[in-house]
């Protein structure tokens, strides 16, 4: 029987196993296997079938060809380089391998068993790459997570600063410095300043230090004040609140009394005009936003003193402003010796009278009440003010004494504290606050000095949080001796000023913020090279931030005056100076309440956020925040001004063709930084190649330079003191609306009308420019120039 399925009639009995014969089958079986036949190939000719065996032959023997020429490739790779490479280094190395391991388990042997020890180490190193793995970034973390490839990412760091914020530990410090007077050279400065300095070395900054500069100082001793009206004499009772820092010592006898209203020039001149100005007389004045240029105008038109009426705080009529009588306008710092030439700065103390820094007239300070009172004797005769006449010579006449404890070179302190940058660490921006007062100064400064150390705390929090350092350095600088014509600032730029102006960018003052309990607004004055900054790149906030260049003295001044950029942050009651600034009662106990606000709780947070980000993204942008083009600009708009004013009577050729030479290196700017842009944040997330960070380092050094360079070593005529001649103060305020700031050497010769004198500045203007931008073009890419 066939069974199915088998092949070539190869039968198979049912039931029985395959694969073993029963007997006498065997004898059947064929001798050998069936041949198996492909039907596929059935009816195909042999001569075919020979073809295709011959070509299978022909293949094989080629496939052995190219195994053999490997095989030769082979053994000559193995004997003219694997061979000598083993005899010639592996074997060496290993039998060094070998001796040193052998040796290192002979001096293993004598501490204890080499296997032990070995294991140890093993576990020791395999810790330290572990730790240098998790420290690298390579794995995703916190401190990752701060960073957008190679640089910071502000959003994260800002975001976690606004969590960190401490104000019950800034209502407990801003208790503690606000609890004494402290004026500098005093008992309570000294108390305050140490504070501020251990502060400074508990939030573990690199560098904490104390500079001692010795400067002129002075301290009320002994004053009187009388009116005589007829046979009638009032006797104004005087404290020592009655004192102007920087006043001068003297004594008048019998000398009339004549209200001049704010004592601006304008005012002067409407007195002399009505030839109410005549022989010996005392000025009686309402304090004006410039105080230094009330006592100028006073001494120009020949007063014998300078009487200030202090405005009411609030209900509170018996508050008396102490304001300096410093006069910047020629130079800051010590009176008889700011570093510049004999006729400037006399070296003793008997020719102070020589100094243009300090006042020669006598000047006090009064309430409200106790200038009512000298206002209620004179006569409805003279000008008529707004609020008051001016009386005549003879009205009223007046006694006055002044005497000064003077110390010609007492101690003012500057603290300083430092955090280093990661990159470019010779380029770094100030964070600055005024720290002296005559009173408590609750509002005005002891606010910006608990700034100063709140955002020390929030950059160490980031250090430790995320392992976070600036690219360039931040320096945080408590400034003494503001009252003094701003001798702790000043004497700084004086000793250190080349090593200021080489790594110096950005002078940031929190001085003047504060919180208003009626408006949420910040006044940003900023060099030009940062309105972009100030106006486009940071958050407000939610406050209303108005910007303008700088147009005030302060501990910013003397950075000014040598072409370093600065800003100045303000709330615009603190900017103004109003009471109770400046007077007895700016205490803690009278603005601790708005901190039960939790609105205003919320405003302060917000102020510090401000403050914060402007600090952070000037010391950690990957090139320092600078907007050339829009410099320019601005440059040119006040170049225009001038012009238009002063059309036929100026040229002003020289200074345009320069503003064209930075026009372009302005767009240059632009373009290199979209591209760098482009490259490193859109293509490459973050992660810059060497050579472009080469590149980048050299316009921030180049940029960092623009200010420095566009001042005239030997400064302005007259006024040595400032080099910088395009941004500067005039020695007077422009009266016409006209900005007093900008081209002080042209605008104080053609107030003085001499035109010859503001051509040989404008041409200084000019050559400014035009230096600074050839200089700028020659720079080379090397970093190390």
């Amino acid at each position: 029987m066939r069974i199915l399925g088998t092949r070539s009639g190869y039968d198979r009995v049912p039931n029985i196993e395959a694969g073993i014969p029963s007997e006498g089958e065997a004898e059947d079986l064929p001798p050998e296997p069936p041949e198996y036949v492909d039907d596929s190939n059935e009816g195909e000719p042999n001569e075919h079938r020979s073809s295709m065996e011959s070509m299978i032959i022909e293949d094989v023997q080629d496939n052995e060809r190219l195994v053999s020429k490997f095989r030769r490739f082979r053994d000559q790779f193995s004997d003219n380089v694997v061979e000598p490479m083993r005899e010639k280094i592996v074997d060496p190395m290993a039998q060094l391998l070998g001796m040193a391991s052998d040796k290192v388990d002979h001096y293993l042997n004598k501490i204890g068993n080499p296997l032990i020890l070995r294991r140890f180490f093993y576990i020791f190193a395999m810790s330290a790459i572990t730790y240098m793995v998790l420290t690298s970034g390579f794995i995703p973390g916190e401190r990752t997570s701060a960073y957008k490839g190679m640089f910071s990412d502000h959003g994260v760091l800002l975001q976690y600063a606004k969590s960190s914020i401490d104000l019950s530990k800034f209502e407990r410090d801003w208790e503690y410095l606000s609890s004494m007077p402290h004026m500098s050279g005093t008992k309570g400065d000294s108390a305050i300043r140490h504070f501020i300095e251990e502060s400074m070395n508990n939030n573990r900054l690199r560098l904490v230090k104390e500079n001692e500069y010795l400067a002129y100082s002075n301290y009320p001793q002994e004053m009187y004040l009388k009116a005589f009206k007829n046979d009638q004499e009032v006797d104004i009772e005087l404290t020592p609140e009655n004192f102007n820092p920087l006043a001068a010592t003297g004594k008048l006898k019998k000398v009339s009394l004549i209200y001049a209203n704010m004592g601006i020039t304008e005012d002067l001149q409407r007195l002399k005009d009505q030839d109410v100005l005549v022989g010996d007389y005392i000025l009686l004045v309402h304090y004006g936003k410039l105080v230094s240029e009330q006592v100028l105008a006073a001494q120009k038109y020949g007063a014998q003193g300078l009487i200030f009426i202090t405005s009411p705080f609030e209900e509170n009529k018996d508050v008396i402003q102490q304001r300096s009588v410093g006069m910047p306008q020629y130079w800051s710092g010590d009176a008889i010796d700011p570093g510049l030439n004999e006729v400037y700065a006399p070296q003793v103390d008997t020719e102070l009278e020589q100094s243009k820094s300090v006042p020669t007239i006598l000047t006090i300070p009064l309430s409200w009440n106790q200038g009512s009172k000298l206002l209620s004797l004179l006569s409805e005769d003279g000008v008529k003010f707004e609020d008051n006449a001016s009386g005549k010579p003879g009205d009223v006449l007046i006694d006055m004494y002044v005497e000064m404890a003077v110390r010609s070179k007492h101690p003012v302190y500057d603290i300083l504290g430092k955090i280093e940058g990661r990159e470019q660490n010779d380029k770094a921006i100030v964070i600055a606050a005024s720290r002296t007062s005559t009173n408590n100064g609750a509002t005005y400064p002891a606010f910006g000095t608990t700034m100063l150390l709140s955002l020390l705390q929030m950059f160490q929090e980031l250090k430790y949080k995320y392992d976070w350092k600036p690219l360039r350095n931040i320096y945080f600088i408590s400034f003494g001796g503001a009252e003094f014509n701003y001798v702790g600032s000043a004497e700084l730029v004086k000793q250190r000023l080349d090593k200021l102006k080489d790594e110096v960018y950005s002078v940031l003052d929190i001085s003047q913020l504060g919180i208003d309990p009626n408006e949420k607004k910040i006044n940003v004055q900023a060099h030009p090279l940062l309105h972009q900054f100030f106006g486009s790149e940071l958050e407000n906030m939610g406050f209303d931030v108005s910007l303008e260049h700088v147009k005030q003295y302060g501990d910013w001044t003397p950075f000014m005056a040598n072409g370093i950029p600065v800003s100045v942050l303000s709330t615009p009651k603190v900017l103004n100076f109003q009471p109770p600034i400046g007077t007895s009662q700016d205490l803690f106990g009278n603005v601790d309440t708005l901190l039960e606000d939790s609105g205003k709780r919320e405003d302060l947070s917000d102020v510090l956020l401000f403050a914060f980000q402007s600090a952070l993204k000037l010391a950690d942008k990957p090139f320092i925040p600078y907007d050339v083009s829009g410099y320019i600009q601005y440059i040119n708009e006040l170049l225009e001004a001038v012009e238009k004013k002063w059309t036929g009577k100026l040229n002003f050729q020289g200074v345009i063709e320069s503003l064209l030479t930075w026009r372009n290196i302005g767009e240059e700017w632009s373009a290199w930084h979209k591209g760098w842009q482009n490259i490193v944040f859109s293509r490459e997330e973050g992660m810059e190649p060497s050579l472009i960070s080469v590149h980048r380092w050299t316009w921030n050094k180049k940029l960092s330079n623009i200010g420095r360079r566009q001042c005239y070593p030997d400064g302005l005529a007259n006024r040595p003191y400032y080099k910088n001649v395009i941004l500067g103060p005039t020695i007077w305020t422009q009266s016409d609306g006209d900005d007093s700031w900008s081209f002080p050497g042209v605008r104080d010769a053609v107030n003085d009308g001499d035109w010859q004198r503001a051509q040989e500045e404008l041409d200084l203007v000019a050559k400014a420019l035009e230096y600074s931008a050839t200089i700028f073009l020659e720079e080379t890419t090397d970093v190390g120039n």
